[in-house]
C-alpha cells in the first residue's frame, strides 16, 4: 500500500522541488465545522468503547464530518459482529481494524505518518518553561 504524501506545508525544500518537477499540484479546500453524529444507544460495550475513545483522542481535533461518518459505520459493523455471536470471522475483524487504521486509531497508525500526540502541560508555567527549553530563551 502506498504511503500518504505529506501536506504541502510539511515538505522539505527538496520535497517541494520534487513535487514541482513531477508537476503535482495541491488543491486546498475550506475545512468546515464537523458534525458529530449521535451514537446508537443500542451499541454493544465494544462498539461504544471504540466510539468514545476515538472522540476523546487527540486525533479527533483533525476529524471532518466524513471521518465521523466512517467511524459511525465502523462502530455499527463492530456491533453487527457482536450481534452475530458464536463464530467470529478473522477477515471481518481485519477489515474493521484496517478501517480504524485509516482513522489513525492507534499510536502505530499515527507513527507511520509521522504524527505524534503529546500530553498537554498541566499549567501555563510548565508550558512556558517548555518553550524556553525548546527555543533556548530565558
Amino acid at each position: 500500500m502506498a504511503t500518504m504524501p505529506n501536506r504541502t506545508e510539511d515538505l522539505t525544500p527538496a520535497g517541494e522541488r520534487k513535487r514541482k518537477q513531477r508537476g503535482t499540484t495541491t488543491v486546498r479546500g475550506k475545512s468546515n465545522p464537523a458534525t458529530v453524529p449521535v451514537p446508537d444507544p443500542e451499541w454493544s460495550k465494544a462498539a461504544r468503547m471504540v466510539w468514545d475513545s476515538m472522540l476523546e483522542s487527540g486525533g479527533a481535533a483533525y476529524f471532518e464530518s466524513s471521518d465521523y461518518a466512517v467511524l459511525y459505520i465502523v462502530c455499527d459493523q463492530i456491533e453487527h459482529l457482536y450481534q452475530q455471536g458464536g463464530r467470529r470471522s478473522p477477515e471481518y475483524l481485519r477489515v474493521i481494524m484496517q478501517a480504524l487504521g485509516a482513522l489513525l486509531a492507534t499510536e502505530g497508525d499515527r507513527r507511520k505518518l509521522h504524527i505524534e500526540l503529546q500530553k498537554a502541560p498541566d499549567d501555563e508555567e510548565d508550558f512556558l518553561a517548555g518553550l524556553d527549553d525548546l527555543f533556548g530563551t530565558g
